[in-house]
């Protein structure tokens, strides 16, 4: 009968601070609330128009409500503790911070397109780029994900299906783009993609995979 041991992700200090900050800011949030819808949250209309750019970033350290913030904080626990581990401080800091930052853009970007300027904010779009860097590194690794067993290349679609269900279904005011800007930057820290030697060694490697399957009828596999 198989055997199995409940391994809680590790809470490291970086995480600590993260989460201390967050919890600073959204109950400084009660205190100045007119001043941070007007002033910190991120959408089209701030970018552009009252040129804020500021709030590109500031937007991620303010949270609607405390199930908003506790949902962030447990994905940041459950993700982050063993990326931290992995790169240390200021890799780790890096990541989190352009993965907020290349949320907000995204929400800028997808508003000017599209339409729309409703305010954006919470940590979702750093915690994105840390579940998609923490999926690259397990992609074909099984992991157990409340008891679920699933390689990271699953785990990464399942939050990607309940991202959209949760909007186009479930109607959730959730902002995709924040959270899709945010998993790129993860997923190009992890790979490395955002170098262009990189990137084209990636494309090589995939191309040689596609043409060798094309000629053994895609029964081998190239390691």
């Amino acid at each position: 009968m198989p055997q199995y041991r409940t391994a809680w992700p590790p809470l490291t200090e970086n995480i600590k601070i993260t989460l201390a900050i967050l919890v600073a800011f959204f109950l400084a949030g009660f205190e100045f609330t007119g001043f941070v819808r007007d002033h910190m949250l991120v959408s089209s209309r701030e970018v552009l128009v009252e040129y804020e750019i500021w709030t590109v970033l500031t937007y991620a350290f303010w949270h609607f409500d405390f199930g908003h913030l506790l949902f962030n904080g447990i994905a940041l626990w459950m993700f982050g503790g063993e990326l931290d581990q992995r790169w240390g401080t200021q890799k780790f800091w890096t990541v989190s911070l352009l993965s907020a930052l290349g949320g907000g853009i995204a929400v800028v970007l997808t508003q000017f397109v599209f339409g729309g300027s409703a305010p954006t904010l919470g940590y979702s779009g750093a915690v994105m780029g840390l579940v998609g860097a923490f999926c690259w590194y397990a992609w074909d690794r099984t992991l157990y994900f409340f008891f679920f067993p699933m390689s990271g290349k699953s785990l990464l679609g399942f939050f990607l299906i309940i991202d959209f269900a949760r909007v186009f279904i479930g109607g959730a005011p959730v902002s995709i783009a924040a959270h899709m800007g945010g998993l790129i930057v993860g997923l190009l820290a992890a790979t490395g993609w955002w170098r262009p030697k990189k990137a084209k060694r990636a494309y090589k490697q995939w191309k040689r995979r596609r043409d060798f399957k094309s000629h053994t009828g895609g029964g081998s596999r190239w390691n």
